[in-house]
């Protein structure tokens, strides 16, 4: 995904934020201060900074709102560039440091109300400082401002210089927002990591906002499907089943229940599941598309499994050796295409209909030999014998007989 999705179109709908938003506006209120928001794409970090910024700014502050975008080449500074463009219609700080004037061919719609660019150095790296001391001066001359960049996980090199230094030395009135796409809350994750490709080292004198939005429980995803369909409440069968289709992810709930029918009724009992979003299915498979092949080739076994499974059953369905097998499965967890189950160890896909959109981007040639290999490894690593389960891949692997078997062994052990 190139970003975070928008916010919820839904005005007023912040299921289970309210408390942390106003807290996160309490501390970003003294300044200067630095607020760091994680959360896995579709969790609302967008929609909670949006929220935020609605209460923040006084009527006479300056608020820029950068977003990294994903990039093969990352133009440098590319986030903060665009952020100062859009402020060309505002109001420029009086009196602009000189050395701001190095910003000339950076911000070339502001060239004529900028000082006058100084002369070249010379020397490529003297130049690249000199235009970071000048993005760091033309953001203290601000005053109060709010300093928004999104999707730091994408951030080029230079704009994480600028950010590490605007940190490490703030200007007084600022208050800098940032947000990370990361799976598990600040230093939980094995790799000790926050979801920020630098570390925050900020002065005493600054205030640090460190919060991990999580993924909304049943009851909350309830609560905004309700919001969402104008309903007082929804029923709690109907609520856990869009915990389980959604994973509890604002975006996602929002995506499936887009254009729900008012006369519709809640799904319950075995009812099937919802159509796949074609927005859903997009950022699941640019996700699959930023992975290396045997990690794909991992995901497609547990798409085709469909239930938590163990790291040996994995590597029978990929047709992979061990070791290959485990780095492409941390390479899965890493990007949060699947996540490892807290109840048996296993590893499995985020919510229902990312394991759907999964299974749906293997190639369908590809999908009765994976369904034969899933059933073969389920009757080598697993007891007692999976026997429904493996019935489902034989039948999916065109092999009806070998099917047939299965179901029949089922019938006898419920004689």
């Amino acid at each position: 995904m190139n970003a975070e999705p928008s916010p919820p179109s839904a005005h007023g709908l912040l299921i289970g934020r309210s408390a942390l938003l106003a807290d996160v506006y309490a501390e970003l209120d003294r300044r200067p201060a630095v607020a760091v928001f994680t959360g896995e794409a579709g969790v609302g970090k967008s929609r909670f900074v949006h929220e935020l910024l609605r209460r923040t700014p006084s009527p006479d502050a300056v608020t820029l709102v950068a977003r990294c975008q994903e990039a093969d080449t990352p133009f440098p500074f590319a986030p903060l560039v665009e952020a100062l463009n859009r402020f060309r219609s505002g109001p420029l700080p009086a009196d602009l440091p000189p050395v701001t004037g190095a910003l000339h061919a950076l911000l070339p719609d502001l060239a004529d109300r900028l000082p006058p660019a100084p002369p070249p150095l010379g020397d490529p790296r003297a130049e690249h400082h000199r235009v970071l001391r000048a993005l760091h001066a033309y953001t203290a001359a601000l005053g109060e401002a709010v300093l928004v960049v999104e999707d730091l996980q994408w951030a080029d090199a230079s704009t994480c210089a600028l950010l590490r230094t605007v940190v490490a030395d703030p200007p007084p009135g600022l208050g800098l927002v940032l947000t990370a796409r990361s799976r598990t809350a600040p230093h939980t994750d094995a790799e000790g990591g926050d979801g920020l490709p630098f570390p925050l080292r900020a002065p005493a004198h600054m205030t640090v906002v460190e919060r991990h939005l999580a993924p909304l429980s049943a009851a909350e995803t309830g609560a905004l499907a309700a919001g969402l369909l104008g309903a007082q409440a929804v029923p709690d069968e109907f609520a856990d089943r869009l915990h389980r289709w959604t994973g509890g992810l604002p975006y996602v709930v929002e995506e499936v229940l887009r254009g729900w029918p008012d006369s519709a009724e809640y799904p319950t009992g075995a009812a099937g599941e919802p159509p796949l979003p074609a927005s859903v299915r997009r950022v699941v498979v640019e996700r699959l598309r930023g992975l290396p092949p045997a990690a794909r080739q991992v995901v497609a076994a547990a798409a085709v499994l469909g239930e938590p499974a163990p790291v040996e059953l994995l590597c029978s369905v990929a047709g992979l050796g061990e070791p290959e097998a485990r780095r492409a499965l941390a390479a899965a967890l890493r990007e949060g295409v699947l996540h490892g189950s807290p109840h048996d160890g296993g590893y499995v896909f985020p919510y229902d209909l990312a394991r759907r959109a999964a299974y749906e981007a293997v190639a369908e040639p590809e999908r009765p030999v994976l369904h034969l290999r899933a059933a073969r490894a389920l009757a080598r690593h697993t007891s007692p014998f999976p026997l429904a389960g493996m019935a489902e891949h034989y039948r999916r692997a065109g092999r009806p007989a070998q099917a047939a078997r299965c179901l029949e062994a089922v019938s006898y052990t419920h004689l």
